[in-house]
């Protein structure tokens, strides 16, 4: 059964489905006109970004898209949350929450074309915000554990930083998941997690996952704080990483619960048979983006003629991105699979990159080129 924010009354929201909102609130986050701008700049930049990669995909030029269509306002209103200095692990679909941070578009194209090295300087130190990452997760619910570690280190070498993790509804299913959030619970770390409950993982819905009323009611089985946010509330998310970050950073870990709905189908290869087209339409109604838009143009910070603007540049981008990301793919190596995996690769892996060098050597490079 799907389920909507209105349906609980502890569910923090600021700008309501239909574009009316919380004066007050809004006027307590006390973001700058250029912030308010660049969360609408991400959000859409981030579907622009969704619906070229998907256009790639079905060419054939990928093998494998994730659609985020829907989720927008949660993945960069948690990204607009974090500190400079913070660290960010996502799932494979926050496409938003990267831009929002700075990635470059074509860097998150190019690890869906043939995998990418992902870290280019060569200290922790020397990384600009953007790159304060994990590297990007495939395996489902890992990433939990991963950030916990890696802020249990950085809090035991003196570090002042707070990690976030995302992770989807199906990842809350996950042992991951509950020995990451009982070791930060007992550790004290300075961790937030977000469960983005798009409601369904993959085919599965979220009764058949979990028999809690909500997700962010498993917080305190872990002996701290669990909050449910509209997720399609770009501002709501904002200001409940805000405060869950600073909870966090005095050592106090949060569990933030993103209640949204995913429109496009779990990944390219899902069929997507499962839904109802009725929750689809309602959640349509609900659109991050178009309710953000209502919000603006009351405040007077866009014009209608602006946002079709906005939306013609980020097209544009991502099409440019995607030529970049395509011409840089035409110059990697088909042995460049096997580098950055193993620090001292097992004697199988050698034999697979001889076999390989061998077929390039009797057929070209061209031949396994996309």
């Amino acid at each position: 059964m799907v389920r909507f924010p209105e349906e609980y009354d502890d569910c923090e929201q600021i700008i309501a489905p239909d574009g009316s909102y919380d004066t007050e609130a809004a006027n307590a986050l006390e973001l700058e006109t250029n912030e308010l701008q660049e969360l609408y700049g991400s959000m859409v930049q981030a579907r622009a970004l969704e619906k070229r990669g998907l256009t790639l995909q079905r060419q054939g030029k990928f093998h494998f898209w994730m659609e985020c269509r829907g989720l927008e306002a949660a993945h960069v209103g948690v990204a607009a949350g974090l500190g400079d200095r913070d660290w960010m692990n996502t799932e494979w679909r926050q496409y938003g929450a990267h831009i929002q941070r700075g990635r470059p578009l074509e860097d998150i194209l190019l690890f869906w074309l043939r995998g990418y090295e992902e870290w280019e300087s060569d200290t922790i130190d020397e990384m600009e915000s953007y790159e304060r990452r994990m590297p990007h997760i495939v395996a489902v619910g890992t990433q939990v554990p991963q950030t916990v570690g890696l802020m249990w280190g950085r809090k035991l070498q003196g570090y002042d930083e707070v990690g976030l993790v995302g992770v989807g509804d199906g990842g809350a299913s996950k042992g991951d998941f509950h020995a990451g959030l009982n070791f930060a619970g007992v550790l004290e770390l300075p961790v937030v997690f977000v469960v983005f409950n798009n409601q369904w993982a993959i085919s599965t819905p979220v009764e058949r996952q979990t028999a809690a009323e909500t997700y962010a009611d498993r917080a305190i089985g872990y002996g701290f704080e669990g909050t449910l946010v509209d997720g399609n509330d770009v501002l709501a998310m904002y200001r409940a990483t805000k405060r869950a970050v600073e909870r966090a950073r005095s050592g106090e870990p949060m569990l933030l619960e993103a209640l949204t709905y995913r429109r496009g189908a779990h990944s390219s290869s899902d069929a997507d048979d499962y839904r109802d087209d009725s929750d689809r339409e309602a959640w349509r109604d609900r659109d991050p983006i178009e309710r953000y838009e209502a919000f603006l143009l009351d405040q007077g910070i866009f014009d209608p003629d602006d946002f079709e603007a906005i939306r013609e540049a980020a097209d544009r981008r991502a099409k440019e991105a995607a030529e970049r990301a395509l011409d840089i793919a035409a110059e990697q190596s088909p042995t460049e699979v096997f580098d950055e995996v193993f620090a001292n690769p097992p004697t199988y892996i050698d034999e697979q990159r001889e076999a390989l060098l061998e077929l390039v050597s009797e057929h070209g490079e061209e031949a396994f080129r996309w």
